[in-house]
């Protein structure tokens, strides 16, 4: 094993005990467990080809390579976890997006493994992915490491105007935005879904299917930015909780693989306390809200459409209109003005959405007054099919559905004189956007709905408290 890795060894050796203390999974000791603390998850548009983060990216990516497939610590393998057309289908093999409820947690799971693997491979003990801040509007283009054609880091499959440094759309930082306003865990997940989505169409190539997605470099730091989404959305309190009293999201179980290449299973509740459970933080993050999973779970409140639009239709490569309140639904206006007394958010439920193939485009959504021209007053996010609504996907297929917030739509406008508009986007920046889209298959959506966004039921303080201390004990 690496030199410096032995001596941080020797430094922890009396001190070091398994990052994950009385969780569920199990496999070798955690190879993080000897970096002298929480290790730093940096911003990949800050670094340069040089920076030792990337240094040993590349290094570890040549060495997976050179593994067998077989091998589950072979960059083949890792990237058929999250999905692959091998008809082999060994263990773990298509385990992405089986049930959209862990969407964040799985990724959570898988990245941190990966993470761990990259270390031993790169040599480098304290090695962690960095993230790639799309949200920014300066570091919207893919960044410039990735985008050099003699480096490992590099995709030739991209689309050639993402790997010549053409800049994603600033909608997409605007639609995660938008998502931080709401309250609801599964509502929140679902909302930035829609950018991340997004960022793997317009990325595309590899990136732009479930089943090649993870054999782009890139797609590790990209979703190094969907989990800091998780932290950034629970920092901001307000009631905000993942969903760690749900029996079925705290239970489910899903094996990975370790740094030695050994099945390891993880449960949500090993995944909710990133910095004290997996040993990593955010660079420029707050302070991570720390949650426990309490002893006895408890159920989650059912989300119950207040307004509901179930006349199946079509989205294509021009504009689409609706009205938000149908007219036979009229007479739900008063509950609509009730639920938006009360306290919680108003969201916008696009559901049971499907397409025979990939459509290649993305869709902006907007509410505004009958026959307004869409705007940034108007945008309320933006979603593509990636992980769901993919009849071509064979594993563990369901349609997509995306929530928006509408608090702000609705501020100033009569919910019923307001119309709902689906506008068909290429995911670049202006004017590389305005390029014909070129839809390759149409897309149906079958409802749409208004829905209350309110926090979930409080967790038990004395209980968490107790948990905190007895973690901290340990």
């Amino acid at each position: 094993m690496d030199a410096l890795i032995g001596r941080r060894r020797f430094l922890k050796a009396s001190a070091a005990t398994s990052l994950v203390a009385g969780s569920s999974f199990f496999g070798a000791p955690a190879f993080a467990d000897f970096a002298a603390g929480p290790t730093i998850r940096r911003n990949a548009s800050t670094m340069t080809a040089s920076d030792p983060i990337l240094v040993g990216y590349r290094r570890a990516i040549q060495r997976m390579r050179a593994l067998a497939d077989t091998n589950p610590c072979s960059w083949f393998y890792q990237a058929a976890i999250h999905g692959t057309l091998d008809p082999r289908n060994l263990q773990s093999w298509n385990t992405c997006h089986t049930d959209p409820t862990f969407f964040w947690a799985w990724h959570r799971m898988y990245l941190y493994f990966f993470e761990r693997i990259v270390r031993k491979q790169s040599g480098m003990y304290d090695w962690a992915i960095p993230f790639w801040d799309w949200t920014n509007p300066a570091q919207r283009a893919l960044p410039a490491p990735f985008r050099d054609s003699t480096s490992s880091l590099f995709d030739g499959t991209r689309n050639a105007s993402i790997n010549s440094g053409t800049p994603l759309s600033t909608s997409l930082g605007t639609s995660i935005a938008n998502a931080m306003t709401l309250l609801d865990y599964f509502n929140t997940q679902s909302s930035v879904s829609g950018p991340h989505g997004t960022v793997h169409i317009t990325v595309n190539g590899n990136m732009h299917d479930v089943t090649s997605a993870a054999l782009d470099p890139i797609f590790y730091v990209h979703h190094s930015e969907v989990d800091r989404q998780w932290n950034q959305w629970l920092a901001q309190g307000g009631g905000r909780t993942s969903p760690v009293g749900n029996a079925t999201w705290r239970n489910s179980a899903y094996t990975f693989f370790d740094e030695c290449c050994a099945p390891v299973r993880m449960r949500g509740c090993d995944v909710v306390r990133a910095a004290r459970q997996l040993s990593y933080s955010y660079e420029g993050e707050p302070p991570q809200v720390e949650q426990y999973c309490p002893r006895i779970p408890f159920n989650i409140r059912e989300i119950v459409p207040v307004i509901q639009w179930r006349r199946p239709f079509m989205l294509r490569d021009r504009p689409v209109r609706l009205p938000l309140v149908p007219p036979e639904q009229r007479n739900m206006l008063p509950r609509l003005a009730e639920a938006a007394r009360g306290g919680g958010n108003l969201a916008l439920r696009v559901a049971g959405i499907e397409a025979d193939a990939q459509p290649g485009i993305s869709w902006e959504v907007h509410v505004g007054p009958s026959g307004f021209t869409p705007g940034p007053a108007s945008f309320v996010g933006i979603f593509a099919l990636f992980g769901a609504g993919l009849k071509t996907r064979r594993n563990h297929y369901h349609p997509a559905d995306f929530v928006f917030p509408l608090n702000k739509a609705l501020a100033n406008g009569d919910p019923a004189r307001m119309e709902v508009q689906f506008v068909p986007v290429s995911g670049l920046a202006e004017p590389a956007g305005r390029e014909r889209l070129a839809v390759r298959s149409s897309v149906s959506v079958g409802e749409v709905s208004v829905v209350v966004d309110a926090p979930m039921p409080e967790l038990p303080r004395d209980e968490q408290e107790q948990l905190r201390r007895l973690e901290r004990s340990q």
